[in-house]
């Protein structure tokens, strides 16, 4: 793979020939600066502008919808499934690892990304394959545009074909906002958030009443939804309940929900767009999102806190029940995802 941040640091580095007696070898530090401009490049949303099907036939099955490096080295895969549209789609996210071909003293090339489980550590020797993806055959253009190859690991193996493989163009995104000082709310939120409790209250007619356990309720709808046998949801063995839901925002305005069930599963997403509200009290105060791919932001969310282990918001709903008004104030405290947690006992 010909690419220009190497290219740039080569010609930098050796691009005058070389007189007699330099070492034309990189050095330790110039391999890091290189790897490092590699995994800011990767960093971002990548629209997915070609599928293209490379297995045998009979095999493919699912296709990317859309693929999103963040900046603490984890990723939001997003597939569907080609024999079944009316299929919901399948979110993967984890550790992402870029593997670097340095067998050339002068240069380094991105050779593969591997594509991990969220329990992944990283140990002493590299694995051989992403255990939810590999791509390789990586190319990556002057403009940006990424081309690669993916086949589908053995973590995809109950939504996808192990070793069906892709041909995917991609071409990434610009954020949000471009210019928002490092130290707001606009980076600050950017981080995967565990939801550690909910305060909820409904006042109306005069009257005002605390909604008990709206956390508990929370995971009873979700596993009620995903495993109550109905005849659009034929079977719920082995369905266990969820106790913790974790939220991701990304700079390129979208979120992801995932519910993980008691046996510490991902077994349910839910994701979004959101965007800050321009006009709010002071900058990066309030945001909007579109929670039900409607293409509109339906619903307006103040944040009351949002520091680097804490943050705290309020969302505020209006129903009517037989002519009377009542307002529904609901307070979602969340603290970062990677901070020991005990799930509630809900008891469902």
């Amino acid at each position: 793979m010909k690419n220009f941040f190497y290219l740039v640091a080569l010609f930098f580095l050796i691009g005058c020939s070389p007189k007699a007696g330099i070492d034309p070898h990189l050095s330790v530090e110039e391999k890091i600066e290189i790897k490092e401009e590699f995994n800011s490049l990767f960093v971002g949303k990548w629209n997915i502008e070609n599928n293209s099907d490379n297995s045998s036939k009979g095999i493919a099955q699912c296709y990317i919808n859309s693929l999103e490096f963040t900046n603490e080295g984890k990723y939001i895969l997003k597939v569907s499934d080609l024999n079944d549209p009316s299929k919901r789609p399948r979110f993967f996210n984890g550790v992402y690892l870029i593997i670097f071909d340095e067998s050339d003293p002068t240069k380094i090339e991105v050779d593969k990304v591997f594509l991990m489980q969220e329990n992944y550590n990283e140990e002493a020797s590299l694995p051989e394959i992403g255990s939810v993806a590999t791509f390789d055959s990586i190319n990556i253009s002057d403009q940006g545009d990424l081309s690669f190859n993916v086949s589908f690991g053995q973590q995809t193996s109950e939504f996808c074909n192990v070793g069906q493989k892709l041909s995917i163009d991609a071409r990434k995104e610009e954020p949000i906002i471009s210019d928002a000082p490092e130290d707001s709310n606009h980076f600050k939120i950017q981080k995967q958030w565990r939801l550690i409790r909910i305060d909820a209250q409904s006042s109306g007619n005069g009257d005002t009443s605390v909604i008990s356990d709206p956390l508990c309720k929370l995971f009873e709808e979700e596993w009620e939804s995903r495993c109550v046998e109905t005849p659009e949801n034929p079977t719920s063995e082995g369905c266990y309940p969820s106790n913790t839901v974790v939220i991701t925002f990304t700079g390129y305005g979208t979120y992801l929900w995932t519910f993980y069930d008691v046996q510490g599963k991902p077994v349910h997403y839910e994701d979004g767009r959101w965007r800050w509200v321009e006009k709010s009290p002071q900058d990066y105060s309030q945001f909007e999102v579109d929670f039900d791919q409607s293409q509109e932001y339906n619903q307006t969310i103040s944040i009351v806190e949002l520091s680097d282990d804490n943050f705290v918001v309020e969302e505020r709903q209006q129903e009517t029940v037989n002519g009377v008004v009542f307002e529904l104030i609901f307070k979602y405290g969340f603290q970062p995802a990677s901070f020991n947690f005990t799930p509630s006992d809900c008891s469902i």
